[in-house]
Formats: structure tokens, C-alpha cells, sequence
């Protein structure tokens, strides 16, 4: 779905689990293959409609409000048509931990203690960070805005919803 805050990024949507499942991390396993897919889907979709390579990310359970994160525990990835490597930054800060799957972010979120950041790059290539420290909410927003040059990456103060139903449009007319 496009969402509000498109940090001035057209084609930028969000893709939601219908039930409720706790990040990825807290997603039944037996649902892995099926989030692939849709994630493959959708990310198709949209390099065909932007003409891009998408930047798919997720901020882990437990980075709510109150560490960081983006405040919302119900499992979605973000997906963004972008060229911006946000590894190269995080790779200075972070241990980046390259995976093949989605069972460290089962692992991590088991922990209780802990959660990550996760980030598949433009070359389908994923990574986890496991955080235990705080960060800042909607921090991989902040990241790619600052890549960007632009002060976009609050969708509580910049909702954008010129470019929401432009990416809406898009994306629609690509489905017909």
C-alpha cells in the first residue's frame, strides 16, 4: 500500500501483513515463503513502474516509541525506489550481518532483549543489524532522507499526500 510520509520518494510504499504479526521476527515461519513472494511481487511492480532498483527495509519489533524505530510493532516493510546506499553509512556504525533469510530476525526477536534493523539492498543482497541499544524512531527513514537531502523522514509532520496518490495512481494503473 502507499502510505503517507513519502519523504518526496514517488513509488515509496509499504507492504503489510493482514494479520497481526509482530515484525517479520514474530511472523509464523510457516508464512516465510509466502512473504517472499509478495515481497518479490511487489518489489517487480515497482522497478517496472519507476524504472528503479528498490531499497527494501524493516525496523524490528521493540523499537518502538520508546528506543527508536518507527513505533509501529505490526509487521510491514518499507520499499523504496531508490539508488541511495544506506549500507555504506550503516556499515560505520553497525555490524552488518549479511543472511539468507528471515530466521535470524526470529532468532533476535525470541531474545526479548534485543531487535534489529533490517535491510535488503538494491541487489537483493540481506542484512540484520541486532540492536540493543536506542536509536532514533524511524531511523532508516532518517538514513535514506539524509541520503536525499531532504528533512522529510517524519510521516507525522510530512505526510505528503500529493505524493501518496501519485504513487497510488502508479501503482494502481501498473496492476490493470
Amino acid at each position: 500500500i502507499s502510505s503517507i510520509g513519502q519523504m518526496g520518494i514517488e513509488g515509496y510504499v509499504l507492504l503489510c501483513s493482514k494479520e497481526h504479526y509482530v515484525g517479520v521476527g514474530g511472523t509464523p515461519k510457516k508464512y516465510y515463503l509466502e512473504l517472499v513472494e509478495m515481497l518479490d511481487k511487489t518489489r517487480e511492480i515497482i522497478s517496472k513502474v519507476y524504472n528503479s532498483d528498490v531499497l527494501v527495509f524493516e525496523h524490528g519489533p521493540r523499537l518502538g516509541c520508546h528506543k527508536g524505530g518507527g513505533c509501529l510493532d505490526h509487521m510491514h516493510f518499507h520499499l523504496v525506489p531508490t539508488n541511495i546506499n544506506i549500507l555504506e553509512f550503516l556499515e560505520r556504525l553497525f555490524v552488518l550481518e549479511k543472511v539468507n533469510n528471515f530466521d535470524r530476525l526470529r532468532e533476535i526477536y525470541q531474545k526479548k532483549e534485543s531487535s534489529y534493523l533490517y535491510i535488503e539492498n538494491q541487489n537483493k543482497e540481506k542484512y540484520v543489524i541486532e540492536v540493543n541499544i536506542p536509536i532514533p524512531s524511524q531511523y532508516l527513514r532518517q538514513v535514506i532522507s539524509a541520503s536525499n537531502r531532504n528533512k522529510a523522514w517524519d510521516w507525522r509532520i510530512y505526510q505528503d499526500y500529493e505524493t501518496l496518490e501519485i504513487t497510488a495512481k502508479k501503482i494502481k494503473g501498473a496492476l490493470n
